[in-house]
């Protein structure tokens, strides 16, 4: 062999030698990282592990409501805003079980709060809290869910903040058809007018005027398709204080109420049907009816009237003092977004009763919303009395005057 050749071998296997060295340590170095490995897999192993709901695969929270398909309508001033608050989500472990979620929020409302009354002048901060839990399943025959508003107030001159709460609503829904729904509960009576200022305004402490919209345990059948809407619901009757000043029924059967909408942008109209039979005199009745119109890119009007005998379901600051009174009520209501954060809102109402007289309000507010969870605000309410009278005493010809600075702190 050469000296070329030997070179040659002797390099060749100076390369092998090199090579199985770090051969040697590369498995070497993998069998200690896979030791470490097992190690932190052992030891996770050993830790608490995240347990899901029972039936569920994932359970998450998220910010702002759920979604809630309920053809309930809901009041301009009570509404939750889509931001505010948590939702609770379950996703189901088998394809055959319900997905489900829960949504609260809470508001706390704080206004400085002046009043000029027949008692005199006031100055002095009312307070209300407010807590909204919303929930729904899909079920195998549809869409359940519920509704509940915990509330307490007080303040002012009126009263004292009330530290009891109290769920002033509370009902459920069962979407048991595309497009129709069954709701019973206690909420906003189905012949709530949903046009004119109680309705659409209102935001502010102070008075409202117009007709309103008590409320009323009931049960409801509501359809809808985005542009017509109906409900037809039987509800508690009114009630009636007697000669020894007790309340009583007006009726053993449950009053008759009915609405038809059709909202077409930028047109909303709708029409309200009351009927309750009266064991204490002819039975009572009402008819209304009004519309919302988008005057403008952010600006509408909105106004309506009811008329009817009989009946407190539209009382706001007078309601009928026999149980065949006559009585008409109307509203009319601007409201503006004049910029991104900025709104106004200007009204004005009247009721109007045989017996307990007349009461002519206006008034509105200006809001200022930064950030979802704050709003600041400032209005007045003024109601004239022309010969009113209520159960408790005589108003005559007196007149109220309310201003308010408040706050709306709005979590989580």
């Amino acid at each position: 062999m050469t000296n070329l050749g030997k070179h040659v071998l002797l390099g060749g296997v100076a390369l092998a030698a090199m090579a199985m060295g770090a051969a040697a340590d590369d498995l070497s170095n993998l069998k200690s990282e896979l030791a470490l490995l097992q190690a932190r897999v052992s030891d996770l192993e050993t830790q608490p592990q995240a347990v899901s709901a029972p039936g569920y695969s994932l359970l998450s929270i998220r910010d702002g409501q759920g979604h809630s398909e309920s053809l309930v309508p809901r009041r301009a001033a009570d509404r939750v805003r889509a931001d505010q608050g948590f939702t609770l989500s379950v996703l189901p472990a088998a394809d055959a079980a319900p997905a489900a979620e829960v949504s609260v929020s809470g508001e706390i409302r704080a206004a400085l709060y002046y009043t000029d009354w027949e008692d005199g002048d006031n100055l002095d901060v009312t307070t209300r809290g407010r807590i909204v839990v919303t929930g729904k399943t899909d079920t195998a025959v549809g869409e359940v869910g519920g509704y509940l508003r915990l509330q307490a107030s007080g303040g002012g001159n009126l009263t004292d903040y009330a530290e009891d709460v109290g769920i002033n609503y509370a009902y459920g829904w069962w979407k048991f058809a595309p497009n129709w729904e069954f709701m019973a509960g206690n909420n906003d009576s189905t012949s709530a007018l949903q046009v004119g200022w109680d309705w659409n305004g209102a935001s502010g402490p102070t008075s409202s005027f117009g007709m309103s919209n008590p409320y009323s345990e009931q049960m409801r059948l509501t359809y809808s398709d985005g542009t017509v809407s109906a409900a037809i619901s039987l509800e508690d009757p009114d009630d009636i204080t007697d000669a020894e000043g007790e309340t009583i029924d007006k009726s053993d059967m449950p009053s008759l109420q009915a609405y038809l909408m059709y909202t077409n942008k930028p047109f909303t109209g709708q029409i309200v049907g009351y009927y309750q039979s009266d064991d204490h005199g002819a039975d009572d009745w009402a008819f209304g009816g009004g519309a919302t119109l988008d005057i403008a890119e952010g600006i509408l009007i909105t106004a309506g009237a009811v008329l009817g005998e009989g009946t407190s379901s539209f009382y706001n600051n007078l309601s009928p003092l026999t149980a065949d009174e006559d009585f008409w009520a109307g509203s009319i209501g601007l409201l503006a977004q004049l910029t991104e954060q900025t709104r106004l809102e200007l009204g004005a109402g009247i009721e109007d009763y045989d017996i307990a007289g007349q009461a002519l309000g206006l008034g509105g507010g200006l809001y200022w919303d930064p950030v979802s969870q704050l709003t600041l605000g400032a209005g007045a309410a003024y109601v004239d009395y022309k010969d009113a009278v209520t159960e408790d005493h005589v108003i005559g010809n007196d007149d109220s005057l309310e201003i308010f600075f408040a706050t709306w702190l709005r979590f989580p």
